[in-house]
Protein backbone atom coordinates (compact mmCIF):
# COMPACT_ATOMS: atom_id res chain seq x y z
CA UNK A 1 0.00 0.00 0.00
CA UNK A 2 1.55 3.57 -0.96
CA UNK A 3 2.44 5.60 1.93
CA UNK A 4 -0.13 8.41 2.34
CA UNK A 5 1.05 12.06 1.30
CA UNK A 6 0.70 13.33 4.60
CA UNK A 7 3.29 10.40 5.89
CA UNK A 8 5.87 10.56 3.18
CA UNK A 9 9.20 10.71 4.68
CA UNK A 10 10.82 13.97 3.05
CA UNK A 11 14.17 14.75 3.16
CA UNK A 12 14.74 17.82 5.25
CA UNK A 13 18.44 18.55 5.72
CA UNK A 14 20.70 18.11 8.56
CA UNK A 15 22.06 19.62 11.35
CA UNK A 16 25.08 20.07 9.64
CA UNK A 17 25.00 20.08 5.63
CA UNK A 18 28.28 18.97 4.99
CA UNK A 19 28.11 15.64 6.63
CA UNK A 20 24.54 15.32 4.92
CA UNK A 21 23.78 12.36 2.98
CA UNK A 22 20.69 13.76 1.57
CA UNK A 23 20.02 13.26 -2.44
CA UNK A 24 20.02 16.64 -3.87
CA UNK A 25 16.47 15.59 -4.74
CA UNK A 26 14.24 13.41 -3.38
CA UNK A 27 11.35 12.03 -6.00
CA UNK A 28 8.32 10.15 -4.57
CA UNK A 29 5.87 8.57 -6.61
CA UNK A 30 2.60 9.72 -5.82
CA UNK A 31 0.75 7.44 -8.24
CA UNK A 32 1.43 6.28 -11.79
CA UNK A 33 1.40 9.27 -13.27
CA UNK A 34 2.18 11.61 -10.82
CA UNK A 35 5.40 12.49 -9.59
CA UNK A 36 6.65 15.16 -6.31
CA UNK A 37 10.35 16.35 -6.08
CA UNK A 38 12.13 17.69 -2.59
CA UNK A 39 14.83 19.71 -3.03
CA UNK A 40 17.71 19.17 -0.19
CA UNK A 41 17.34 21.50 1.70
CA UNK A 42 21.07 21.78 1.93
CA UNK A 43 21.56 22.66 -1.68
CA UNK A 44 18.70 25.67 -0.73
CA UNK A 45 16.73 26.07 2.66
CA UNK A 46 13.93 26.76 0.11
CA UNK A 47 13.42 23.18 0.06
CA UNK A 48 11.25 23.42 -2.74
CA UNK A 49 8.76 21.01 -4.47
CA UNK A 50 8.33 20.49 -7.56
CA UNK A 51 5.63 18.43 -9.31
CA UNK A 52 5.27 16.63 -12.51
CA UNK A 53 1.99 15.13 -13.89
CA UNK A 54 1.57 12.73 -16.81
CA UNK A 55 -0.90 12.47 -19.55
CA UNK A 56 -1.29 10.07 -22.52
CA UNK A 57 -0.13 12.81 -25.04
CA UNK A 58 2.14 15.27 -22.53
CA UNK A 59 3.73 15.38 -19.33
CA UNK A 60 3.96 19.20 -17.34
CA UNK A 61 6.10 20.06 -14.63
CA UNK A 62 5.54 23.28 -12.61
CA UNK A 63 8.86 25.20 -11.30
CA UNK A 64 12.48 24.39 -11.52
CA UNK A 65 14.41 24.94 -8.59
CA UNK A 66 16.62 27.16 -6.40
CA UNK A 67 20.11 27.93 -6.88
CA UNK A 68 22.41 26.98 -3.88
CA UNK A 69 23.18 28.63 -0.99
CA UNK A 70 25.85 29.92 -0.46
CA UNK A 71 28.42 27.34 1.03
CA UNK A 72 27.03 24.59 -0.02
CA UNK A 73 28.91 21.65 -1.67
CA UNK A 74 27.08 21.29 -4.54
CA UNK A 75 26.96 23.96 -7.22
CA UNK A 76 24.25 22.64 -10.41
CA UNK A 77 20.84 20.98 -9.20
CA UNK A 78 20.43 17.91 -11.41
CA UNK A 79 16.82 18.62 -12.23
CA UNK A 80 16.69 18.03 -16.10
CA UNK A 81 18.74 14.42 -15.15
CA UNK A 82 16.05 13.73 -13.03
CA UNK A 83 13.23 14.70 -14.75
CA UNK A 84 14.84 12.65 -17.72
CA UNK A 85 15.02 9.82 -15.24
CA UNK A 86 11.44 9.92 -14.43
CA UNK A 87 10.41 10.36 -18.37
CA UNK A 88 12.17 7.34 -19.28
CA UNK A 89 10.79 4.93 -16.59
CA UNK A 90 7.39 6.26 -17.15
CA UNK A 91 7.18 5.51 -21.48
CA UNK A 92 8.61 1.89 -20.42
CA UNK A 93 12.02 2.73 -22.09
CA UNK A 94 11.18 4.68 -25.48
CA UNK A 95 13.18 7.77 -25.62
CA UNK A 96 12.66 10.92 -24.42
CA UNK A 97 11.42 11.98 -27.76
CA UNK A 98 7.90 9.97 -27.26
CA UNK A 99 6.04 12.59 -25.67
CA UNK A 100 5.74 16.28 -24.99
CA UNK A 101 6.92 18.08 -22.16
CA UNK A 102 5.77 21.63 -20.60
CA UNK A 103 7.55 23.19 -18.21
CA UNK A 104 5.83 25.70 -16.37
CA UNK A 105 6.23 27.55 -13.17
CA UNK A 106 3.98 28.69 -10.44
CA UNK A 107 5.85 31.78 -10.57
CA UNK A 108 8.76 34.00 -11.74
CA UNK A 109 10.75 33.67 -8.42
CA UNK A 110 14.03 32.88 -8.40
CA UNK A 111 13.82 29.70 -6.31
CA UNK A 112 11.00 28.61 -8.95
CA UNK A 113 12.79 29.35 -12.29
CA UNK A 114 16.46 29.13 -11.72
CA UNK A 115 17.38 25.86 -13.89
CA UNK A 116 15.08 26.47 -16.87
CA UNK A 117 18.22 26.57 -19.21
CA UNK A 118 18.77 23.10 -18.59
CA UNK A 119 15.34 22.60 -20.49
CA UNK A 120 16.79 24.65 -23.50
CA UNK A 121 17.20 21.94 -26.63
CA UNK A 122 15.55 19.34 -25.20
CA UNK A 123 13.27 17.19 -27.86
CA UNK A 124 9.83 18.31 -27.57
CA UNK A 125 10.15 20.69 -24.78
CA UNK A 126 8.09 24.08 -24.33
CA UNK A 127 9.67 26.49 -21.71
CA UNK A 128 6.83 28.95 -20.56
CA UNK A 129 8.20 31.93 -20.11
CA UNK A 130 7.84 33.22 -16.13
CA UNK A 131 6.54 36.61 -17.27
CA UNK A 132 2.92 37.40 -17.09
CA UNK A 133 2.76 37.87 -20.97
CA UNK A 134 4.33 34.47 -21.01
CA UNK A 135 1.73 32.80 -18.91
CA UNK A 136 -0.92 34.53 -20.04
CA UNK A 137 -0.48 33.61 -23.92
CA UNK A 138 0.74 29.95 -23.32
CA UNK A 139 -2.73 29.29 -20.51
CA UNK A 140 -5.03 31.15 -22.96
CA UNK A 141 -5.99 33.47 -19.77
CA UNK A 142 -6.70 37.04 -22.09
CA UNK A 143 -8.83 38.25 -19.23
CA UNK A 144 -6.14 37.76 -16.54
CA UNK A 145 -6.92 37.53 -13.36
CA UNK A 146 -10.19 36.78 -14.44
CA UNK A 147 -11.29 33.50 -15.83
CA UNK A 148 -9.50 30.13 -15.70
CA UNK A 149 -8.02 27.59 -18.07
CA UNK A 150 -8.04 24.30 -19.44
CA UNK A 151 -4.74 22.29 -20.50
CA UNK A 152 -5.53 18.99 -21.61
CA UNK A 153 -2.45 16.38 -20.79
CA UNK A 154 -3.96 13.71 -22.94
CA UNK A 155 -6.89 11.98 -20.36
CA UNK A 156 -5.79 14.58 -17.70
CA UNK A 157 -7.82 17.93 -18.08
CA UNK A 158 -5.71 20.62 -15.83
CA UNK A 159 -7.37 23.84 -14.75
CA UNK A 160 -5.57 26.70 -14.47
CA UNK A 161 -6.44 29.94 -11.69
CA UNK A 162 -4.96 33.06 -11.84
CA UNK A 163 -4.04 33.65 -8.34
CA UNK A 164 -1.77 36.97 -8.28
CA UNK A 165 -0.80 38.52 -4.61
CA UNK A 166 2.87 37.03 -3.97
CA UNK A 167 4.04 37.09 -7.21
CA UNK A 168 2.28 39.08 -10.45
CA UNK A 169 2.14 35.76 -12.77
CA UNK A 170 1.08 32.96 -10.02
CA UNK A 171 -1.48 30.32 -10.80
CA UNK A 172 -3.25 27.52 -8.91
CA UNK A 173 -3.42 24.35 -10.85
CA UNK A 174 -6.34 21.83 -10.14
CA UNK A 175 -5.75 18.17 -11.09
CA UNK A 176 -9.16 16.18 -10.79
CA UNK A 177 -7.44 12.80 -11.12
CA UNK A 178 -5.89 12.85 -7.66
CA UNK A 179 -8.10 15.89 -6.59
CA UNK A 180 -4.88 18.02 -5.99
CA UNK A 181 -4.77 21.47 -6.05
CA UNK A 182 -1.37 23.20 -6.45
CA UNK A 183 -1.03 26.28 -4.66
CA UNK A 184 2.64 27.30 -5.14
CA UNK A 185 3.74 30.35 -2.73
CA UNK A 186 0.06 31.33 -2.12
CA UNK A 187 -0.72 29.04 0.45
CA UNK A 188 1.29 26.09 1.94
CA UNK A 189 2.58 25.42 5.73
CA UNK A 190 4.76 28.10 5.58
CA UNK A 191 4.95 31.98 5.96
CA UNK A 192 2.78 33.33 3.04
CA UNK A 193 4.77 36.57 1.83
CA UNK A 194 2.29 38.93 0.08
CA UNK A 195 3.76 41.92 -2.28
CA UNK A 196 0.29 43.10 -3.43
CA UNK A 197 -2.13 42.84 -0.65
CA UNK A 198 -5.31 43.78 -3.11
CA UNK A 199 -4.81 41.27 -5.43
CA UNK A 200 -3.46 38.49 -3.02
CA UNK A 201 -6.90 39.04 -1.53
CA UNK A 202 -9.16 38.42 -4.56
CA UNK A 203 -7.11 35.47 -5.66
CA UNK A 204 -7.83 34.09 -1.85
CA UNK A 205 -11.36 34.73 -3.12
CA UNK A 206 -10.97 33.29 -5.94
CA UNK A 207 -9.73 30.06 -4.53
CA UNK A 208 -12.25 29.94 -1.80
CA UNK A 209 -14.81 30.21 -4.45
CA UNK A 210 -13.01 27.59 -7.17
CA UNK A 211 -12.74 24.75 -4.29
CA UNK A 212 -16.58 25.56 -2.91
CA UNK A 213 -17.52 23.84 -6.62
CA UNK A 214 -14.44 21.39 -6.69
CA UNK A 215 -13.71 18.22 -4.50
CA UNK A 216 -10.18 19.56 -3.49
CA UNK A 217 -8.96 16.44 -1.07
CA UNK A 218 -5.79 18.11 -0.69
CA UNK A 219 -3.74 21.41 -1.05
CA UNK A 220 -0.20 21.10 -2.26
CA UNK A 221 2.12 24.33 -1.99
CA UNK A 222 5.88 24.92 -3.09
CA UNK A 223 7.45 24.80 0.37
CA UNK A 224 7.96 23.58 3.95
CA UNK A 225 8.50 26.22 6.61
CA UNK A 226 5.62 25.52 9.74
CA UNK A 227 6.90 22.95 12.35
CA UNK A 228 4.43 20.02 13.79
CA UNK A 229 3.57 22.13 16.37
CA UNK A 230 0.58 25.16 15.93
CA UNK A 231 1.12 28.58 14.99
CA UNK A 232 5.26 27.51 15.06
CA UNK A 233 7.46 28.52 11.96
CA UNK A 234 11.45 27.43 11.50
CA UNK A 235 13.05 30.45 11.59
CA UNK A 236 13.51 31.80 7.69
CA UNK A 237 17.20 30.35 6.32
CA UNK A 238 16.60 26.86 8.41
CA UNK A 239 18.45 23.89 7.14
CA UNK A 240 17.25 21.23 9.26
CA UNK A 241 13.74 20.45 9.78
CA UNK A 242 13.52 17.38 11.47
CA UNK A 243 9.90 18.12 12.80
CA UNK A 244 7.95 19.54 10.07
CA UNK A 245 4.57 20.18 9.16
CA UNK A 246 3.35 17.61 6.40
CA UNK A 247 3.47 18.49 2.98
CA UNK A 248 -0.16 18.76 2.68
CA UNK A 249 -2.98 20.65 3.94
CA UNK A 250 -6.97 20.54 3.19
CA UNK A 251 -9.74 22.47 1.32
CA UNK A 252 -10.86 23.68 5.19
CA UNK A 253 -7.45 25.74 4.94
CA UNK A 254 -8.59 28.01 1.52
CA UNK A 255 -11.41 28.96 3.43
CA UNK A 256 -9.36 29.57 6.67
CA UNK A 257 -7.17 31.55 4.39
CA UNK A 258 -10.06 33.66 2.73
CA UNK A 259 -12.02 34.34 5.54
CA UNK A 260 -8.33 35.74 7.06
CA UNK A 261 -8.15 37.74 4.24
CA UNK A 262 -11.34 38.97 4.48
CA UNK A 263 -11.08 40.05 8.44
CA UNK A 264 -7.87 41.89 7.45
CA UNK A 265 -9.91 44.01 5.16
CA UNK A 266 -8.24 46.97 3.84
CA UNK A 267 -5.44 47.07 6.96
CA UNK A 268 -3.11 44.03 6.05
CA UNK A 269 -0.95 42.79 8.54
CA UNK A 270 0.70 39.41 10.18
CA UNK A 271 -1.92 37.12 11.09
CA UNK A 272 -0.52 33.84 13.02
CA UNK A 273 -2.56 30.91 11.76
CA UNK A 274 -2.04 26.92 13.25
CA UNK A 275 -0.78 26.00 10.01
CA UNK A 276 0.20 28.98 8.34
CA UNK A 277 1.15 32.82 8.50
CA UNK A 278 0.26 35.55 6.57
CA UNK A 279 2.46 38.31 6.00
CA UNK A 280 1.64 41.40 4.20
CA UNK A 281 5.48 43.23 2.87
CA UNK A 282 3.40 46.73 2.72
Amino acid sequence: MATPLEAVPWIHGAPNCRHSTDPLIQVHQFDEDTFILRLSKCFSFEGNFIYLLFGDARAIMFDTGARPDSGTKDSVLPIRSTVDTIVTHWLGGRGLDAIDLVVAHTHSHGDHVSWDQQFGGRPRTTVVKPTLSGVTSFFHLPNWPDGQAGLDLGGRNLTVLPIPGHETSHIATYDPRTKSLLTGDMLYPGQLTVQDWPAYRRSAARLASFAEGHDVSRVLGSHIEMTNEPRAAYPVGTTFQPDEHPLPLEAAHITELHAACEAMGNDPHVDVLDDFIIRPLN
